[in-house]
């Protein structure tokens, strides 16, 4: 049905390792003062930065490193 290669796993643990570190961090651009997620946007109190769209890129960018790493596009 669904099969996990190693550049699949390699990936899911970059993920999961980011996911950790930076809910550990808490950084100020993506929690506010009491812990809590910041929600999306651009107003007061919000933040264009919040966890699951920086986590989402850094998976996706970790996914295709890995997909095309050593491959010859020429």
């Amino acid at each position: 049905m669904f099969e996990f290669n190693e550049k699949l796993l390699y990936a899911l643990g970059v993920y999961l390792g980011v996911c950790y570190f930076l809910y550990r961090m808490k950084h100020p651009k993506m929690f506010d003062e009491q812990g809590h997620f910041r929600a999306f946007g651009l107003h007061q109190g919000e933040t264009i930065f919040p966890f699951w769209l920086v986590t989402l890129v850094i998976g996706l960018g970790a996914y295709t490193y890995f997909v095309t790493r050593g491959v010859s596009f020429v």
